[in-house]
């Protein structure tokens, strides 16, 4: 294994930016993806996202197009970030509203002092995998040990998935080899230099696209199906907030519902805002994969946006033991379903 289990700089970044030009140009004043709030009469939303503007979250661009925000009184300021950590410390520091992000990050910083509450799951089918080529015969969990692994980074989703798939089969990070790839990691896998990428749906589909080539899959939702993405806010703020957070659920939600019956407007809505946007193929493909992560049976009774907090409270479980985090998450109090019920 190339690094040891417990304190980690940076640890809470769930995954980096899927292209790497974006990280820089993310920061530079007036960037296009940056929304500029002031329009008379509409409050500003402050959203604090793990990346730019990405094809993936082509939904959101829909509430905005179609005027959902606008309905409920908000303009959105999208605040980028470099993977979850990121957007979750901006978000405690006070540049933005509600943070965008992986729920390893919401442990990590829980686990650190951190007093949030999660108010929505945008994908509650889990969006993490393990793949290898055809030729390296890897296709059961078991098939990992002993085997040197490709992630993002050491502070990435790659990785924490990765470690939730190696516990559930008995297994620990012990047992692999980790190389960070960053995010180039087609070369390393077609070279040989790793047998198995750790990655997700969209990031795999962006390899595939290019040429990859037959892979075998290791889903991370076939063994333990929790959360790719929350919404997170400062628990102070809860209270005093409820319909200001609301109000944002409630338009946000709409747009997804609309991208769902209309994923082909939605993908050109999409192809107008996201810097992934040139290739129309591959923005609908990405969003497609984001509709599917967005529901499930949960939701389908529930509604939208549900939060199951078993898988959660079983992801914590294993980050614990693994030595992720030192003490135990109380899943329960850490999240609620009350806003969603209101939508």
């Amino acid at each position: 294994m190339t690094t040891k289990s417990g304190k980690i700089a940076n640890r809470f970044d769930r995954r980096q930016l899927l292209l790497g030009t974006a990280l820089a140009a993310a920061t530079t004043v007036g960037a296009p993806w940056v929304q500029k709030a002031g329009a008379a009469g509409l409050e500003k939303f402050k959203l604090c996202s793990w990346s730019p503007r990405l094809a993936e979250e082509g939904n959101i661009f829909v509430s905005e197009e179609k005027g959902y925000f606008k309905d409920e009184g908000l303009e959105i300021e999208w605040i980028p970030g470099a993977g979850s950590g990121v957007a979750l410390t901006n978000m405690i520091a006070g540049s933005g509203d509600i943070a965008f992000v992986g729920p390893e990050a919401l442990y990590l910083a829980t686990d650190k002092g951190s007093k949030l509450k999660a108010i929505y799951d945008l994908y509650p089918n889990n969006a993490f995998n393990v793949f290898a080529l055809k030729n390296k015969q890897i296709i059961t969990p078991y098939d990992l040990k002993g085997k040197k692994i490709g992630v993002i980074s050491m502070g990435s989703g790659t990785r924490y998935n990765l470690a939730t798939i190696l516990a559930l089969h008995g297994m620990t990070e012990r047992d692999v080899e980790l190389v960070a790839l960053g995010l180039n990691a087609a070369p390393a896998i077609t070279e040989g230099k790793v047998d198995a990428m750790a990655s997700t749906d969209t990031i795999l589909y962006g390899m595939q696209a290019s040429g990859l080539g037959p892979v075998d899959v290791i889903w991370a939702r076939d063994y333990l199906n929790s959360s790719t993405d929350l919404f997170v806010i400062e628990e102070k703020n809860y209270e005093p907030k409820k319909d200001f957070y609301t109000r944002f659920l409630r338009g946000y939600r709409k747009g997804m519902e609309y991208t769902i019956k209309n994923p082909q407007e939605a993908a050109e809505i999409t192809a107008k805002v996201a810097i992934d946007g040139k290739d129309p193929v591959k923005v609908m493909g990405s969003l497609k994969l984001r509709i599917l992560t967005s529901q499930n049976a949960v939701t389908r009774e529930h509604g939208l946006g549900w939060i199951d907090t078993g898988p959660l409270k079983a992801c914590a479980k294993i980050y614990k033991e693994a030595g992720f985090i030192n003490n135990d998450v109380d899943v329960t109090a850490l999240v609620t379903n009350d806003l969603v019920m209101k939508l």
